[in-house]
Order: structure tokens, then C-alpha cells, then sequence
């Protein structure tokens, strides 16, 4: 029997399913390494992305930037455990001290940090452990009078330095918080009965405010209000949205009016105004308290001649000098106090007349509001209260005095 002839073309079907199967492994393994490879291209070049770092868990942890104000809870928090632990040698004048700038930060840790006062009230208070009793002694020494004196004076250069930066009613807020707590703490450690050499060796504000710019200005603007007539001629130029309006003439819509313009017109307005009452203080009275009185009233006329000058040579504003002013009540039983009480007016309006400036001016503004609320707390014994801002009006007054100014 003859046998059929072989047809090349003829598979074996068990031969021909091992083929096809191992040309389909094939095509999946290199359709896997092809992925693999895209997958892994894809990933490389997108690994600092914040999706993928989620994905890979190589997000960075992102640390806040420390605030200035973070530091008024904790300063609150050290003055209480002060008081709640007072050292055997603190007196009962510290103590007293101690109690107003607890009162103090309260206010000022409700206005920069809300929401923190409650907390921290919170962790305080007895009943959130109410199984534990009060250690007889704190678990954490409470800090020296000389210690957080020095914090506080720190803690309020930071807000300062904070508020040269910052947007115009934000800055309002830091500077005048920041002048308080160094006066406080000035006010602090005087208690204890450290010498002036000591209250001036605390972090000064003038120092803060001048290692944050290379402006010579902020350097003249050491003693504020009373800087001798070179450094007065050496202001920074200031920005004026318009002039300010003349005060002989302007009505009651006109000296309410806002602006960087108005600021000005306010602080030269109401340094005019306490030299003129200085000046008739001076006549009132004799010896010593009469030299007092006409040298501030020339300190403060300078400062306020000097200002307006600036303001006629750069914006071509017209002078805001008046013959004659009204005069604070009591200026007849009691001149100087008349007098004085209105330093610490001329202190916030330069506080709010720094917030409306920029670089430069704001620095030596912010300087001279340091120094003149400082000079208001030495000539009054009052601090200034920064969370309590009045609109700028002239004072009211018994009389006017025809005594023309220095």
C-alpha cells in the first residue's frame, strides 16, 4: 500500500496551540516591560510632585514659619505661673506689677492671637484635671523678674520687627502691642529695683528697629519727637495720598478724614498744639518746672516745624500752624499736667502714621512713636495704652491762651 506523500504545510494541532501560546507569553512579558519601564519613567519624573510624594510617602513635613505673636501666649502663661509661684524675693511692688501685665497680655493676646487667650485659660484651669491636686511647688521653675523681663522686652522687639513688614492696620496692631510690652518690661524690672543702667541694657526697640534697615534715617530718629534739628532735617521722604487739611480752616468731615496725608497733618497738629501748651505751662509757672516746660515745648515745636517743613518741600502742602490753640482742662489749677496729658495722644499718632508708610518713613516713625511713648511714661508715670486708639481730635479746652509759641 503506498503511503501519502508528507504536506509541509500540515501542524500537528498539539504543536500548534504550544506555539501560539508561547508567541502570546511573549507579547505579555515585553507589553510588561514596557510598562514597567513607562510606569517607572513616569514615576521618576514626576517624584517631586506632592501627588507622588503622598503616593511614595516621601512628602516633606512642612514646619510653620514662627510668628511673632506666638510668643504672647507664652508670655502670658509665664507671668501667671509667676504670680500663682512668687519667688521668696519679690516684693509686693513686683507683685503689683506683675498682676497689671498679666491684665496686659490678656489684652493682647485676645487682640493678635484669638482664640488662644480661651485655650490657654483652658489648659489653666483646675477643673480640666479635677483628680490631681496643685503641687506645692511648680514642676517647671517659674522664671526671674530679670528673666522675663528680658523675654518680654525680646518678645515685643519681635512684634516690631514684624510690624515693618506688615499691612497698614496689621502693623497698627503689632507695633502698638510690641512698644507696650517693652515699656512693660521696663516697668517690670524697675519694680524690682534694678538701676537705669539696668532698664537700659534690656532689648531696645531703636536697636531692633535700625538692624532691620541700612537707612541712616531710622538712625536719626533715635530720641523721636526730640532729635536735635540736623537729624530733623534728615527725615525720610513720606508718602502722601493728599495734603492734609489746613486746621485753621477745615471743617469737622475734613479733620476726620483718613490717609497717610491726614496721619501726618495729625502728628504735626498735635505736637504744635502740646508745645503751645508747654509753652504757656512755662508762663505759669517758675524755677525749674518752668525750664522743664519751654524746653519741651521747643523740643516739641522743632519736631513739628521740621515734619510740616518736610511735608511743604516734597507735596507743597500749606502750613498747618495756628496762632494760637485751645488748651487741655485744667490747664488754669494745673498747667503741666494739662500739658502732659497729651504725650501719649502724640505717641499713637505716630503709631498710625508709621502703619501708613513704607520702608524708610515707617522705621523712623516706629522709632520715634518707641521714644515718644517712652517720654510719655517718664513725664505722666502713665503707660501708653495701645488697644485702646481714639480717633485723633484736638483737645477740648477751658480757654485759649493769646501766648504765642516757641
Amino acid at each position: 500500500m503506498d503511503k501519502q506523500p508528507h504536506n509541509p504545510k500540515s501542524t500537528d494541532p498539539t504543536g500548534r496551540r504550544a506555539q501560539f501560546a508561547r508567541r502570546r507569553l511573549t507579547v505579555l512579558v515585553v507589553g510588561l516591560l514596557v510598562a514597567g519601564a513607562t510606569l517607572g519613567t513616569g514615576i521618576f519624573m514626576n517624584r517631586e510632585t506632592p501627588t507622588w510624594q503622598r503616593i511614595l510617602g516621601t512628602e516633606p513635613v512642612v514646619i510653620p514659619e514662627p510668628k511673632a505673636t506666638d510668643e504672647l501666649p507664652l508670655m502670658l502663661a509665664s507671668v501667671t505661673q509667676m504670680l500663682q509661684y512668687p519667688d521668696a524675693s519679690t516684693g509686693a511692688k513686683t507683685t503689683t506689677v506683675l498682676a497689671a501685665t498679666q491684665t496686659m497680655l490678656r489684652e493682647h493676646v485676645e487682640l493678635l492671637t484669638p482664640g488662644a487667650l480661651a485655650a490657654l485659660e483652658t489648659a489653666q484651669s483646675p477643673a480640666s484635671d479635677q483628680n490631681s491636686e496643685p503641687a506645692p511647688v511648680a514642676a517647671v521653675p517659674p522664671l526671674s523678674v530679670s528673666e522675663f523681663s528680658t523675654d518680654l522686652a525680646q518678645a515685643g522687639n519681635g512684634l516690631l520687627k514684624a510690624a515693618l513688614s506688615a499691612q497698614e492696620q496689621e502693623a497698627r496692631r503689632l507695633s502698638g502691642s510690641g512698644i507696650e510690652l517693652v515699656l512693660q518690661a521696663r516697668s517690670v524690672l524697675a519694680a524690682s529695683g534694678a538701676s537705669d543702667a539696668t532698664l537700659n541694657a534690656l532689648p531696645s526697640p531703636l536697636t531692633e528697629l535700625e538692624a532691620s534697615t541700612e537707612a541712616a534715617s531710622s538712625k536719626r530718629a533715635k530720641q523721636g519727637p526730640t532729635v536735635d534739628q540736623a537729624a530733623l532735617a534728615s527725615m525720610p521722604a513720606f508718602v502722601v495720598d493728599a495734603c492734609p487739611p489746613d486746621t485753621t480752616t477745615a471743617t469737622t468731615t475734613d479733620t476726620a478724614a483718613n490717609g497717610s496725608g491726614a496721619e501726618l497733618g495729625g502728628i504735626v497738629d498735635a505736637a504744635y498744639r502740646m508745645g503751645y501748651a508747654y509753652n504757656v505751662a512755662g508762663a505759669r509757672t517758675s524755677g525749674a518746672l518752668r525750664s522743664t516746660a519751654w524746653e519741651r515745648s521747643e523740643v516739641l515745636v522743632d519736631f513739628a516745624s521740621a515734619l510740616e517743613t518736610k511735608l511743604n518741600a516734597d507735596h507743597d502742602c500749606a502750613p498747618l500752624r495756628q496762632a494760637a490753640y485751645q488748651l487741655p482742662k485744667d490747664a488754669v489749677k494745673n498747667p503741666m499736667d494739662a500739658a502732659r496729658s497729651g504725650e501719649g495722644q502724640l505717641a499713637l499718632l505716630l503709631r498710625d502714621g508709621a502703619a501708613g508708610q513704607s520702608g524708610e518713613a515707617r522705621t523712623y516713625l516706629l522709632s520715634a512713636a518707641y521714644s515718644q511713648a517712652l517720654a510719655a511714661r517718664q513725664l505722666s508715670g502713665k503707660t501708653v495704652d495701645f488697644t485702646a486708639v481714639e480717633p485723633a481730635t484736638a483737645e477740648s479746652a477751658d480757654e485759649a491762651s493769646p501766648t504765642p509759641a516757641n
